[in-house]
């Protein structure tokens, strides 16, 4: 097993970005699977503010944050303000897209 196998647990899936990625680039990295797995939902950070705007076609947008402490995706804003949603970009994707009901590529 090679050393990169073996940070991952050798479970071939990607490794989640080492603990010291900023904000900004956690929430890149969720931008990019939303988007790429999900139809129907635009993930921008404006401006490349620190928070994920997910603009939906007819529907309000909904936002996200990324806080280093406790490392972790919540939702910003109404109506799950404050609320975590995971410690994994992967996990954090799915659950948003189950969350917002968003029909998989």
């Amino acid at each position: 097993m090679s050393e990169s196998e073996r940070g991952r647990g050798g479970t071939g899936k990607a490794a989640e970005p080492p603990a010291s990625a900023s904000p900004p680039e956690r929430l890149d990295e969720l931008a990019a699977l939303l988007t790429r797995r999900f139809s129907g939902v635009y993930a921008t950070r404006p401006g490349g503010g620190s928070v994920l705007y997910l603009i939906r076609s007819g529907a309000g947008p909904r936002y996200v944050l990324w806080r280093p402490l406790p490392a972790a995706y919540f939702w910003y804003g109404e109506p799950d303000h404050g609320e975590q949603i995971s410690t994994t970009a992967e996990q954090a994707a799915e659950i948003i897209g189950r969350v917002l009901g968003l029909s998989a590529r």
